[in-house]
């Protein structure tokens, strides 16, 4: 992989616009085994197990054994046989499951412990792509002989490895559907949500020969249309946002009408959706729990079984340990034994639902998404990846390696909860846009339809996506409203509010019981079903630095209260509604014109972002393992940067250094300050130069007049922890060789690295002679690149605002003592618009 093509390919898919969905069945093929023991075990099974999509060979063998306590000897004697098969090159490394996995365990909590802990060992001893994993299953009929392990297991690293599963079991049963002794985990290969992913890919035994295949269910997602240009347009005006993925439509809208309007409108749909009832269990992160969200959805939706379970947030706490609780699991099972279908809400940021809707992959459970954050709303929600991260001791060694692909059924946006957000979190939106319109740039024009041929079906919803630039005003004016002095005064007010109710709900015992029609009418406007857990300092999910003391969970009828303690927390939750109404009017007083361009900018980027995902997800690469993977463009550093930020952050609280709110970077900002380190490597390379440079920096400058992606405040912050140069750059660069898009294609050295980078202009992605590489956007660069570009970034070089001088040219001004600049940033993104623009009128840039 070590030259770069000039030119796009000439393939012609971007007109094909599919009539069916990507896959419409899946198939195994059950192996008989003449000696489960056999010399040449290792190597019959890997000559009989279908390789990863794109491999040649499997790079090795991990194989998962049964627990010591079962004493299994036909299984002892398999497992001695795969290791010691000589006929078969590849290494191999055992894992040995634990005494949790036992037959006579059937707890959930030692399920997914036991899950968790493999997987995890998995990643650290060396899996990849294209490992072959080996689980040797034992003699239990009953429960299967641990075989359930085999897919969940399987199911998580690279959100799916190959899995061969040798089973002891005497009967086929149906080798496309697991389920665990619990009750609680199982997983389906028709559940239409997994869109035909599934990681078994062949199973061995005693039985003969066998091919079993399983049509993949219809897809039957929530109904939006009675509220999709409703007769009531002042109570319920809503904006739907076109989107598809594998084939399949997953409505997608906003509410734009007041806030209890939209939570009526959720639960209408919802009871129309499920018409037998449904149990739903709301999760949530800190800040959005102390605003009352997460509470008043679950109270919204008036069904007399519930649970509201609350979490850690931030990345750092992006890890199996955080989600996983047995009260949680035990409502789920709790769902199951009443026969109601389990309903997970995901209210708050993209951290919540990704680990959340990983949860309801694992379980089965249903999905639906409701974003308080454009970044969850856009981003997170219009991927079917849900996972976690490989956090140890707060330090995030691999980004979103545990996971699984699982689609909700409807992705409901509440507009005025976007009110609430912080400086970095609308940071992080642009940051994110910025990354799209750099990589996608105009690509419903023609030269975008030549850039982009070889996407399947991509005319469907092809755009010009840097018309996200035009309604910077209404970025500026979001901005404005939420660092008013006034308005972070009230939100703080409000979520000390809801750190005291909190509290209180801390102090209460509990009864692990469910909810009852007569019992949660009583209780639901106490404490707006708040949660159990405690608490000190920061809540702010969107800063990313956690101080929450542990996961908790509320049931509505679980609740003993004092009559003290009831009117107590009445008039808590009384206070923060009357606040919240406050604040939001608080909004609305700024006027038609402002909250007019507040509301275009966000509808804008909303759009524009979830079409350029569904340009690649809704036919060509629903899975984002191909061409999707374009959308990693920035991550590579991006990452980096972030995992080593949120050690510094975890380093700082634990001796007291307090935290300023400007040098906390989430995802989004990182991902916008990488843009810029990309499009650095590029120039320094030649193939990024002229104006097609300069207008790729700009977008990113352009959002930066608050100073979202500057680095000062995190060099600030390093200097404080005594932090080098040298130590961050290694930090990132540590992270960056656990990246998992190396898996994709084989560098030529260990000094070598995989990034993505933008070549001559806007829209336009330089390409690799090597076929997996290429197939993905990827080039080979050296880590010497990287290294320097971070070295730049530390001498804070890319701390700059776009500007128009007096001449009428583009100009990039420090932030630093920047003084007053000559253009509004609405002339400089008019500028930046017609400049772009003007490159694919002419074609190509030089």
């Amino acid at each position: 992989m070590s030259k770069f093509l000039p030119n796009a390919s000439n393939n012609t898919l971007y007109e094909k616009i599919p009539n069916e969905v990507n896959t419409t069945s899946v198939q195994i093929n059950y192996n008989h085994l003449k000696h489960i023991s056999s010399t040449d075990l290792l190597s019959e099974i890997v000559k009989k197990t279908p390789l990863p999509k794109g491999k040649d060979a499997f790079s090795g063998v991990h194989i998962i054994a049964p627990p010591l306590v079962v004493e299994d000897d036909t299984a002892e004697a398999s497992i001695a046989s795969l290791v010691a098969d000589t006929s078969c090159s590849l290494p191999r490394v055992v894992h040995r499951l634990s005494s949790q996995a036992a037959p006579t365990v059937s707890s959930a909590m030692a399920e997914y412990e036991t899950i968790f802990t493999i997987g995890e060992k998995l990643l650290l001893e060396g899996a990849d792509r294209a490992t072959l994993v080996v689980f040797v299953g034992w003699e239990d009929e009953e429960r299967g002989g641990g075989d359930f392990y085999a897919a969940l297991i399987g199911m998580l690293p690279f959100r799916g490895l190959t899995v061969a599963l040798l089973t002891q079991r005497t009967k086929y049963n149906d080798p496309l559907f697991y389920s665990s002794p619990s009750g609680v985990f199982h997983i389906n290969a028709g559940d239409s949500a997994r869109m035909g992913m599934f990681p078994i890919k062949a199973v061995f035994g005693p039985l003969a020969d066998k091919t079993v295949k399983k049509k993949i269910g219809t897809w039957h997602n929530i109904n939006t249309s009675k509220f999709i240009n409703h007769k009531d347009q002042e109570s319920h005006p809503t904006t739907p946002i076109p989107f598809k993925i594998g084939g399949l439509t997953l409505p997608m809208m906003t509410h734009n009408g007041s806030y209890n309007n939209s939570l009526s409108a959720l639960s209408d749909m919802l009871s129309s959706h499920y018409d037998a009832g449904y149990f739903p269990i709301v999760s949530s992160g800190e800040t959005c729990d102390a605003l009352g969200y997460g509470s008043d959805v679950l109270e919204a939706l008036k069904q007399p079984y519930g649970y509201y379970f609350t979490h850690k947030s931030g990345e750092s706490y992006k890890c199996w340990t955080n989600y996983g609780t047995k009260e949680l699991f035990r409502q789920i099972s709790l769902a199951n034994s009443l026969k109601l279908t389990p309903v997970i809400l995901a209210v708050g940021g993209g951290v919540n639902g990704n680990c959340i809707g990983l949860i309801a992959a694992m379980t089965g459970a249903d999905l639906v998404e409701i974003p308080t954050t454009p970044m969850h709303f856009n981003d997170a929600t219009t991927s079917a990846k849900k996972a976690f991260s490989l956090v140890k001791e707060c330090k995030i060694l691999s980004k979103n390696i545990l996971g699984a692909f699982y689609i909700p059924k409807l992705v409901f946006c509440i507009s005025e909860t976007f009110l609430t957000l912080s400086s970095a979190n609308a940071h992080a939106t642009v940051g994110e846009a910025c990354k799209t319109m750099n990589m996608l740039g105009v690509a419903n024009s023609g030269v975008g339809a030549s850039d982009y041929s070889n996407i399947l079906g991509a005319k469907e919803f092809a755009s010009d996506f840097t018309k996200i630039v035009k309604n910077v005003g209404g970025f500026d004016t979001l901005l404005s409203f939420i660092n008013d002095s006034k308005v972070q005064s009230m939100k703080k007010e409000i979520i000390n509010i809801g750190k005291e109710i909190r509290d209180i709900k801390s102090g209460c015992p509990t009864i692990n019981c469910g909810v009852s029609g007569t019992n949660i009418a009583s209780l639901q406007s106490i404490a707006s079903l708040a949660p159990t857990g405690s608490s000190s300092g920061s809540l702010d999910e969107e800063d990313g630095v956690s101080e929450f003391n542990g996961n908790a969970g509320f049931s509505p009828s679980t609740i003993k209260l004092t009559s003290k303690d009831t009117a107590t927390l009445e008039a808590l939750v009384h206070q923060r509604r009357e606040l919240m109404t406050q604040f939001r009017a608080n909004y609305y007083s700024l006027g038609d014109e402002k909250v007019t361009k507040i509301k275009n900018f966000l509808t804008t980027i909303n759009k524009e972002i979830v079409s350029a995902k569904a340009m690649f997800l809704a036919y060509s690469d629903p899975f984002e393992k191909y061409r999707a993977l374009l959308f990693e463009y920035a991550h590579t550093l991006g990452h980096g940067v972030e995992a080593y930020a949120n050690l510094c952050y975890y380093r700082a609280e634990e001796r007291g250094i307090e935290i300023p709110p400007e040098a906390v970077k989430l995802h989004g900002q990182c991902v916008g300050m990488a843009v810029q380190w990309a499009g650095a490597m590029s120039n320094d390379l030649g193939v990024l130069t002229g104006d097609g440079f300069k207008l790729h920096q700009c977008f990113v400058y352009l959002f930066n007049r608050f100073g979202g992606f500057d680095f000062a405040p995190l060099r600030a912050l390093f200097d404080t922890l005594g932090v080098t140069r040298e130590e961050f750059v290694e930090g990132v660069l540590a992270v960056v060789r656990r990246d998992n898009k190396r898996g994709y294609c084989a560098c030529s050295d260990p000094s070598k690295s995989v990034d993505q980078l933008v070549t001559q202009r806007p829209g336009k992605m330089l390409r690799s002679d090597d076929e997996n590489a290429e197939l993905r956007y990827l080039v080979e660069v050296d880590e010497e690149w990287q290294s320097n570009v971070l070295k730049r970034a530390w001498d804070c070089e890319f701390d700059n605002i776009a500007d128009i001088n007096d001449a009428g040219e583009l100009n990039f001004v420090r932030s630093e003592g920047k003084g007053e600049l000559v253009s509004s940033s609405e002339e400089v993104g008019e500028f930046l618009w017609e400049a772009v623009n003007g490159l694919y009128m002419g074609g190509e840039v030089a």
